[in-house]
């Protein structure tokens, strides 16, 4: 993949003193995801998916004898939790790396890469159950036998916290939980563009997924009635297409109409859901992301 090239040979440039040890550490891990960009190397080892594509993030994989980072743990670069791959123009891309420390809850967030510089939000497990259990108590007890206290519970590390390391340029820096660039490189527009969310947001809409992408797994987690959920992805729906057809007036105007039609959609998903219903929507991740208010 071109752009990963270019980026580990950007990376292995960058010399000044101050960042050794964090150029260091970006070294190590870029020469780690030389070995995974063909997607085909990953399934041969073990890794495999979990979880849909996410909206400028891509789909991330694990390997069932990864390595499993704690609180205070030091972290080896060159061992990964996740492997993160994007659909850029049809095709497969590895466009990150996630590592993953399990934690309890009011532990320090981990020290990570050397320096200040990234960026780490949390999945709290504990939060996840609660909303699940508020509407689907069956399908909750299940994710708490068999996801819940496998992966997380042990010894009360029951939140997840996550950096991402991208392998791909991202205006909102190396450590961004999400990369607007993504939607642009999609569809074959100037990835220099991309710096403002909304638009990245709206643009990523178009995609043949796009909405079921954005909206899913939020609202499934908001526990909202079918009909809601289906009246919101009709107003989606008809938000790509509008983004869609925007195309043909140039990018100035899709640009334009991509931030409009996302604003409509989060419009829609705030007028039509509940207090509790928009609250549970955020319970897995702290600094909710994409529709999530």
């Amino acid at each position: 993949m071109r752009l990963l090239a270019f980026a580990f040979a950007l990376a292995l440039t960058i010399a000044h003193p101050a960042f050794a040890g964090l150029q260091d550490e970006v070294r190590v891990a870029f020469a780690t995801a030389q070995k995974y960009t063909n997607i085909r190397n990953a399934k041969r080892e073990g890794w495999r998916p979990f979880g849909g594509e996410a909206p400028l993030m891509g789909r991330h994989y694990s390997h069932p004898d990864g390595v499993d980072y704690r609180t205070g743990d030091r972290i080896d670069f060159s061992k990964p939790s996740n492997l993160v791959y994007a659909t850029i123009d049809g095709k497969t891309a590895l466009v990150a790396l996630a590592y993953v420390v399990r934690q309890r809850p009011g532990d320090p967030l981990p020290s990570g890469f050397t320096g200040s510089r990234d960026i780490w939000h949390v999945h709290n497990g504990d939060r996840f159950l609660a909303a699940v259990q508020e509407t689907r108590p069956v399908i909750g007890s299940v994710i708490d036998r068999v996801f819940t206290q496998r992966m997380i519970r042990d010894d009360g590390h029951t939140q997840l916290a996550m950096v991402h390391l991208w392998l791909i340029p991202n205006p909102k820096g190396r450590f961004a939980s999400h990369n607007p660039s993504l939607a642009y490189l999609d569809l074959g527009l100037p990835p220099e563009r991309a710096d403002d969310m909304t638009i990245a947001r709206g643009l990523a809409l178009t995609r043949r997924e796009g909405c079921a992408e954005a909206l899913d797994a939020e609202l499934w987690l908001s526990g909202a009635p079918r009909r809601v959920v289906r009246g919101i992805k009709a107003e989606c729906r008809k938000a790509a297409d509008r983004v869609r057809a925007a195309r043909a007036e140039g990018i100035l105007a899709l640009e334009a109409e991509a931030a409009r039609q996302y604003r409509r959609v989060e419009d829609a998903v705030q007028i039509s859901l509940t207090p509790a219903q928009l609250r549970r929507m955020t319970a897995f991740v702290e600094d909710g992301p994409g529709i999530c208010p």
